[in-house]
């Protein structure tokens, strides 16, 4: 018995390491930024809203994905969540730029931003990856079971950005509008250089088959299969919009 109640409080400790708060409401500003996971030390450089991001192995579990595992990672995510039932509109905003340090000719892609609602395994409700031709795409999976049982790719997206993001150190305003429809979806229009790049649609599954999503949080950093060296840097603000 006194076995059985340590392995309890162990799991319960466990799940609550994880698990995440939910915000009061939809705020006006979010700003409860922090380290995802953990990074090689000096691979996150902080001074919000102002963020400096280079190569690190991948300290959170290895999560298993389409094509392989994500061997690198340098994340910042939000410390709260929204509720699925959040109705409301936010702009994520990264004035950023990035140089890719590595020597090889294919360049690696990566995801610059994401929604996560507390699933392990399978893409999120959003990816918003820059791809190794620079352009931008928007991803998400639907997870059925275990590990990576997912149905892939299931935003509903307008295709590819057009304009191509050089890593030479140009400065780019990438915009991440997010209108949450209060019933665990949402639509998402990126914009780079006010100029509208990518749509894209993420309905919730149907069905007891599915995971649902608990809540939203969100987040921003460098985030590769393969390891590449690079600096981004980042200034970043997320507000409600009307």
């Amino acid at each position: 018995m006194k076995i059985f109640y340590t392995i309890f409080i162990i799991f319960v400790f466990a799940y609550n390491s994880y698990a995440k708060n939910t915000y009061f409401g939809a705020p006006s500003k979010i700003t409860d930024w922090v380290i995802s996971c953990s990074v090689d030390k000096g691979s996150i450089i902080e001074n919000h809203p102002i963020y400096t991001f280079k190569t690190s192995k991948n300290l959170c579990y290895k999560g298993v994905n389409k094509g392989g595992i994500y061997n690198q990672r340098a994340e910042i995510n939000t410390r709260n969540a929204l509720t699925i039932s959040t109705k409301a509109k936010y702009n994520f905003q990264s004035i950023f730029s990035i140089k890719d340090l590595s020597k090889n000719f294919y360049k690696e892609k990566f995801d610059i931003f994401q929604i996560h609602d507390s699933r392990d395994g399978c893409a999120p409700p959003l990816k918003v990856n820059i791809q190794s031709n620079g352009l931008l795409r928007l991803y998400a999976d639907y997870k059925i079971g275990p590990g990576e049982q997912c149905v892939r790719d299931v935003i509903k997206s307008s295709g590819f950005g057009k304009t191509q993001i050089k890593r030479d150190g140009t400065e780019y305003k990438l915009n991440v509008l997010l209108n949450f429809d209060g019933k665990s979806g949402f639509n998402v229009d990126v914009y780079l250089d006010d100029k509208l790049e990518v749509s894209g649609k993420y309905t919730p599954p149907t069905g007891n088959k599915y995971v649902a999503s608990k809540y939203f949080y969100f987040k921003h950093g460098v985030y590769s299969q393969n390891m590449f060296d690079y600096e981004m840097k980042s200034k970043i603000s997320m507000k409600k919009v009307k």
